[in-house]
């Protein structure tokens, strides 16, 4: 009886909706933007997009009189796109020249400088106290 319901629910058509608005949304003229002319170069924008979607019901207990005590739905959706690259169309050939996020390479970077700081002082025995034996003493273990 509760999946009665929740099949029945008013959000379902809208949910139907939404995603079919969504998948269109992702189609090839997002993808590839409107090619500019400039000095005898065509240059065509590519981007990225993705897609996404939610949703969820519930009913609640029947009481004895067959009223429902409670339920609800809801659903939620969105897209998102961002620029990649750039094909460039010339004379002498057609190169495709990505777009850098130097947001994303600064953090790695930070992200790799940090686990090596960790690691190498972890390995030189910086703060092991009464933690055994640091990489530098069973070296020197080893070879004596």
């Amino acid at each position: 009886m509760i999946d009665e319901k929740i099949a029945k629910a008013p959000v379902t058509g809208s949910v139907e909706q939404v995603m079919t608005e969504l998948v269109h949304s992702a189609n090839v003229n997002a993808v590839f933007g409107q090619p500019v002319e400039r000095e005898g170069a065509t240059i065509i924008p590519c981007s990225e997009i993705a897609v996404g979607l939610g949703l969820g019901s519930g009913a609640g207990p029947v009481d004895e009189r067959g009223n429902s005590t409670g339920g609800g739905s809801g659903a939620g959706g969105g897209s998102r796109g961002r620029p990649v690259a750039v094909i460039v169309v010339t004379r002498d050939g057609v190169r495709v020249e990505p777009i850098l996020d130097l947001t994303k390479v600064a953090l790695a970077g930070l992200t790799t400088g940090a686990f090596m700081l960790l690691w190498l002082g972890r390995l030189t025995g910086l703060g092991r106290k009464g933690k055994g034996p640091s990489f530098t003493q069973l070296e020197k273990a080893i070879k004596a």
